[in-house]
């Protein structure tokens, strides 16, 4: 698969990733839509409901499959096509490389707009690896037809492992991120931390913090370097894998 191939899968993804919709909700306010328990399940129900379902984007997504059937197996969970109501959602994945003295870390940012129409993101997962190699293979993908719950999902490969993750935001504030079956959840923490060790194992933090909270990535990346558990865990004694 050439890298021309891939970006051009992405931007079909991108592409199909926002349809109109009529919604249920509890209230709105200028940021984001609340959702009810009811609201949820009406939507639920709209997916089970042939009569709602986006025949066009239906009929999109499998021809999209047809052609990049390798692509899509490539992933943890394999992204066939499947039906869905009609909705109205953008979402959003940022990838990004932090320096800091001999390390290397990659990581993804993965958020949703405020809206289809608006430029803001409200990051809801960053995780991020102790590569220390720019080129190290990674890939994510993350998908809107699970409206209103945002998934992703991606892998990173290091000299000596790989790390499959799979990434879930339910609106009712309740998310998770299970990487190699190690499961996370970010009630507790939006940003994840690996850090691989020479066995094989890895090393995690969770950190209470987000971009979210900051008026430039630049700042949030300045104030997780500093952290005293990240420093802790980059200490010469520790047994990272490299």
């Amino acid at each position: 698969m050439t890298q021309k191939t891939l970006l051009f899968l992405m931007f079909s993804i991108l592409l199909f990733s926002c349809k109109k919709s009529k919604t249920t909700v509890l209230k709105k306010n200028t940021n984001k839509i609340i959702w009810s328990l009811e609201a949820l399940e009406s939507k639920a129900n709209q997916h089970l409901d042939n009569t709602k379902w986006d025949s066009v984007l239906f009929k999109q997504d499998i021809e999209t499959y047809e052609k990049y059937t390798e692509v899509f197996e490539s992933y943890p969970l394999n992204k066939s096509p499947f039906p869905v109501a009609e909705y109205d959602y953008a979402v959003s994945s940022v990838p990004f490389i932090i320096e800091k003295e001999k390390y290397i870390f990659k990581g993804v940012r993965i958020g949703e707009f405020i809206s289809p129409d608006s430029d803001k993101v409200i990051e809801k997962l960053t995780l991020i690896i102790l590569t220390n190699d720019k080129k190290t293979e990674e890939t994510t993908l993350v998908d809107s037809r699970n409206y209103p719950y945002l998934t992703a999902q991606g892998y990173f490969k290091t000299s000596n492992n790989k790390f499959d993750w799979v990434f879930s935001s339910s609106p009712d504030g309740f998310s998770i991120l299970l990487l190699n079956m190690k499961l996370f959840d970010l009630r507790f923490g939006e940003t994840i931390i690996i850090y691989p060790q020479k066995d094989k194992s890895f090393l995690y933090e969770q950190i209470k913090d987000s971009p979210n909270n900051y008026e430039s990535f630049e700042e949030y990346k300045t104030v997780i370097l500093n952290n005293p558990k990240v420093k802790n865990n980059l200490l010469p004694k520790k047994n990272l894998f490299y």
